[in-house]
């Protein structure tokens, strides 16, 4: 059986029909995703009513010549949606940039509900740390604010993908230990969901699915499909990438960003993040670095004033705009901090541009700075993963930044000197959804 790989970004939605075996990409498709609602309730179910169709077609058009394929998805993390039995939605799909905390009785409102009720060892061991947009931060916000209470019968919850799964087949996916890690309602010493963390986020009376990789089958129209546990991105960008040890390091930039390395046991630190990963390694990341989100700033402020110019101009062509600009750009004095919301760099959500000159300001001098500090950040980061020690052989670089913008390859890999082995990775979360696939097979 050929793989169907889909992969539902922030941004894009991505699918693949990938040959078995080979790992041959034979058909891709790649349309926006619904964008999320910023000021709508997240009673209103928009984006989510509109993904499942768009995410059904694509499948289908995938598997137009096929009677039978592996499904396997992956999703942006950190999000979730709270369903009836039937599969109706109750809540839209509320994800990590929803960070409901911040409208409620006062910032971090369901941060705050758990890191007074939580044990210390409870939080830890969930992997990260309490932020307002992760899953377990919001469900408190909407427990304490009543919301759940309006429900006409019984709640289900599901991460993004699984709920596409439910969506699909009408039947009860398994979740998938990366992505049941990302909603902070994980217990790493188990394994399994910390049951206490969910009661104090007000999930009690809600029904969450059993942690698990076996494949659910069902048909669509013409079609048998093999579904397996629907993964992070993260995890399946990284497998395509090609990590698989201890010794490379993983520079992942796209929409968001991490810079991570493999580790062989849950040692959970307030420095770092640890996240279920395959081949029972974990990984040991860092994340929520500004990389997309925070360029995308930047390039809406540059829309912003064609517009008002009444000039048309496709985004593509602003990204190479800049990139080009900052290529014939020798230094910059300009200083551009790309906070501009909640991160692991610093502890400001909201970014600067500083030491402007009277002749300085100029789109090569912005966009070269601004390339520089996303380069010290990465640098920053994995200095924090490493430690005092360096045990480096390879870098990876992965995700559409990465990938778009040589300058920061090249100022993250001259970090590390001579003798270090660089990879760029392509494609790399549709195809190591190929190998997650090819895994599964292999144990059966």
């Amino acid at each position: 059986m050929n793989t169907i790989a889909i992969d539902c970004g922030a941004s894009f939605i991505k699918g693949a029909l990938v040959s078995m075996g080979g790992g041959k990409i034979l058909r891709q498709i790649k349309i926006p995703a619904p964008a999320v609602s910023r000021s709508g309730s997240v009673f209103s179910p928009r984006q989510i009513t509109a993904l499942i169709p768009l995410v059904r077609k694509m499948i289908l058009e995938l598997a137009s010549l096929e009677k039978e394929a592996y499904l396997c998805i992956s999703n942006e993390m950190h999000g979730f949606i709270l369903s009836y039995g039937d599969g109706t939605p109750f809540t839209d799909y509320i994800s990590w940039q929803k960070e409901l905390g911040k409208n409620s009785d006062g910032p971090g409102a369901g941060v705050l509900t758990l890191q007074n009720n939580c044990s210390k060892e409870d939080l830890l061991f969930t992997g990260m740390p309490l932020r307002a947009g992760l899953p377990s931060s919001n469900l408190a916000c909407l427990s304490a604010g009543g919301t759940l209470e309006k429900a006409d019968g019984a709640l289900f919850f599901y991460t993004l993908g699984d709920y596409i799964l439910k969506a699909l087949s009408s039947k009860e996916p398994a979740c998938h230990p990366s992505n049941a890690a990302a909603t902070g309602l994980y217990d790493l010493r188990k394994n399994n969901w910390n049951r206490g963390m969910i009661r104090i986020a007000g999930g009690s009376d809600i029904s969450f699915p059993e942690i698990g990789t076996g494949e659910l089958v069902f048909r669509l129209e013409h079609v048998w499909l093999h579904a397996l546990p629907a993964i992070g991105d993260q995890q399946a960008a990284l497998l395509g990438a090609g990590l698989k040890d201890e010794r490379t390091l993983s520079f992942n930039l796209g929409t968001g960003a991490q810079v991570s390395r493999l580790v062989s046991d849950a040692a959970c630190s307030c420095s770092y993040q640890i996240r279920p990963y395959f081949y029972n390694y974990y990984l040991k990341t860092l994340p929520h670095i500004p990389s997309g989100r925070a360029l995308n700033v930047y390039i809406r402020f540059i829309e912003d004033i064609l517009k008002h110019f009444q000039v048309e101009v496709d985004t593509a062509d602003i990204w190479n705009t800049l990139i080009a600009a900052a290529s014939e750009t020798d230094s910059s004095a300009l200083e551009c901090d790309l906070s501009f919301f909640e991160n692991t760099i610093t502890a400001s959500e909201t970014g600067s541009i500083s030491n402007i000159g009277e002749y300085s300001f100029t789109l090569g001098a912005l966009s070269k700075s601004i390339f520089e500090q996303m380069g010290k950040n990465f640098i920053y980061a994995a200095d924090i993963i490493e430690g005092h020690s360096s045990n480096t052989d390879k870098i990876i670089f992965s995700g559409g930044i990465a990938a778009k913008i040589p300058v920061i390859r090249k100022q993250i890999a001259g970090h590390y000197g001579e003798g270090i082995e660089v990879s760029v990775a392509f494609e790399e979360t549709l195809l190591g959804l190929c190998r997650y696939g090819e895994d599964a097979r292999k144990s059966i």
